[in-house]
């Protein structure tokens, strides 16, 4: 009788181990498979500024690879006749791929032809499975953003969605040089005094964020004190973006002071990166 018993506890408390090792490898199924054979459904894709290259996103796209936040860095070339190209394809296991883009007519300011471009590589990667996406942009990178936003990412529903955009000293209300104004007061809701005509350009960017649901953070440097910029863009032309921005959009912007707040070194700042893997990870 008393081998009966224990027979019987030990079937019983085996059953209970199995149990519960079959609801703990369910829960873990979905990482384990993404690791080992599923493709990545979300990417990161940065756009340089005006006359630059990739290299000026390699410093944060390694940041967040040193975090642990991607394993895989994919770089695509746009060529002067908009031909996109891209040096690998998104593999299974890829974790949050990085995608790092050189327009090489980089000096372009057909935003409507940018436009079309960033939709020629949004294409290619929803083709490899990709269905959100990150996007971050330098300076004048912004633009392609923007245009994008406004000309084309509408107009596929097989075009990735935009769950985040970062802008780092982006020209909202222009250059300082190209437009004096662009240090133009600003109303409570972002809206300059003076307008510049990009600012005008851009006005369809409130339709975007108004039928989408898109985070924004805005970074933007005062590495002068005093004129409240980066040298090449006031801070008052960045924190225009905050206009467009409307419900269930959402917008934040930080401040980056002193030297390193200065237009190029905005992309290899510490703190930068500190922020956009924060940003992401939420």
């Amino acid at each position: 009788m008393f081998k009966k018993k224990l027979f019987w506890g030990i079937l019983v408390a085996l059953m209970a181990i199995g149990i519960v090792f079959y609801l703990v490898g369910s829960k873990m199924s979905p990482t384990l498979s993404e690791q080992n054979g599923q493709r990545p459904k979300e990417a990161t894709v940065f756009f340089h500024g005006y006359g630059s290259s990739r290299n000026a996103e390699k410093s944060m796209s390694q940041y967040l690879v040193d975090h642990d936040y991607s394993n895989r860095r994919i770089n695509v070339t746009v060529e002067k006749d908009g031909t996109v190209t891209m040096d690998k394809t998104i593999a299974p296991g890829d974790k949050n791929p990085i995608i790092l883009v050189q327009f090489d007519d980089n000096k372009s300011q057909d935003f409507n032809q940018t436009a079309k471009w960033v939709t020629t590589i949004m294409t290619k990667l929803s083709q490899q499975g990709i269905r959100s996406v990150n996007l971050i942009g330098h300076s004048m990178g912004n633009m392609a953003i923007a245009f994008y936003l406004m000309n084309a990412a509408d107009n596929g529903h097989d075009l990735p969605k935009v769950g985040r955009q970062i802008s780092i000293a982006g020209t909202y209300n222009g250059l300082i040089l190209a437009n004096p104004q662009s240090n133009s007061p600003l109303s409570a809701d972002g809206e300059p005094q003076t307008k510049t005509e990009i600012f005008d350009r851009l006005a369809g960017l409130t339709a975007y964020y108004q039928n989408h649901s898109t985070q924004v953070l805005n970074i933007y440097g005062n590495s002068t004190g005093g004129s409240a910029s980066d040298t090449t863009v006031y801070n008052n032309s960045s924190k225009a973006l905050k206009y467009f921005v409307r419900q269930p959009s959402t917008y934040q912007e930080t401040l980056i002071e002193g030297a390193d707040g200065q237009h190029s070194k905005l992309h290899e700042n510490q703190t930068v990166d500190q922020d956009i893997l924060k940003f992401l990870q939420n």
